[in-house]
């Protein structure tokens, strides 16, 4: 928390009134556990939630226990009535409008460079010079992210019509229309969602995860079907994740703060290798 109090303060990005009035809706939440008249959302009907590893319910469960304890009330009918349809669009529908954000994002980058000595002023001139360098390592390292974004157009019908859609995402069909409704602070997921991802991401919903376990001795392991990553194994902890509503980061912090101190789980995981030299110990030779 204090991490969080210095970085508020140290932002570039606000001005003084600003950093000022985030450390006052910040600051009191590490001073006390008090979560009375709270409501917190379950949103059991995510995909995510539904297929996730079974040992994430137990401790799940004592998170829950421990926010009643401290006063907060647990709203298990809670309903986020656009993730179905974000859960049911293409791949193509998901990606078109961050593809074409980019497009555009790269291409006013690349049109403001001073200094340019390769001449890739856009981004069709960036996939040229990614084939062409042998530095780049393509075909290995392939290109697919970018041509998809070349080929987006904002006169297409299908961005067009996720760009209305979208506006539900980040509305009444995400996550500050479902809080509203439910008359919920907050949302409370055991596992990382990536619906919630998108619609926080789009409506600017500050989110904390928070420690609440770790996989028990002869957990079989699970490894990641794109990069071979381990997702699942003895001693790998796992954690809750926390949504609240776009400049309300105080009840995220608050409910966070709660889960943290009473379950002290970051103090009763054992690290698969420890480092024996900190920076103080080398700093400054």
């Amino acid at each position: 928390m204090r991490v969080a109090l210095e970085v508020a303060y140290q932002s570039r990005h606000h001005d003084l009134a600003t950093k000022l009035k985030l450390l006052q809706d910040i600051g009191p939440v590490c001073l006390n556990l008090d979560l009375n008249g709270m409501r917190i959302g379950i949103p059991w009907q995510l995909n995510d939630v539904k297929t996730m590893h079974g040992a994430r319910y137990e401790p799940f469960r004592h998170v829950l226990s421990i926010l009643k304890d401290a006063g907060a009330t647990p709203i298990h009918d809670f309903v986020i009535v656009g993730a179905k349809r974000y859960e049911n669009l293409s791949t193509e529908e998901k990606q078109i409008i961050l593809d074409r954000d980019m497009k555009h994002a790269i291409n006013t980058y690349l049109s403001s460079l001073t200094g340019n000595p390769s001449r890739i002023n856009n981004l069709q001139d960036l996939i040229d010079f990614t084939k062409s360098c042998p530095e780049e390592d393509y075909p290995r390292r392939n290109v697919a992210g970018l041509e998809r974004a070349q080929a987006t157009d904002p006169s297409d019908e299908l961005y067009l019509k996720m760009l209305a859609l979208n506006a539900s995402f980040t509305g009444d069909g995400g996550i500050h229309g479902a809080l509203s409704r439910h008359r919920c602070e907050v949302l409370l997921v055991p596992t990382l969602s990536t619906t919630l991802q998108t619609f926080a991401a789009k409506a600017g919903s500050p989110v904390v995860s928070v420690p609440m376990g770790s996989y028990s001795t002869g957990t079989e392991v699970e490894k990641d079907e794109k990069n071979g990553l381990v997702n699942v194994a003895p001693g790998i902890p796992f954690s809750v994740y926390i949504f609240g509503r776009a400049t309300k980061d105080e009840d995220v912090l608050r409910v966070a703060y709660v889960v943290e101190q009473m379950t002290r789980v970051r103090e009763k995981l054992r690290p698969f290798l420890e480092p024996r030299t900190e920076i103080g110990d080398v700093l400054g030779r």
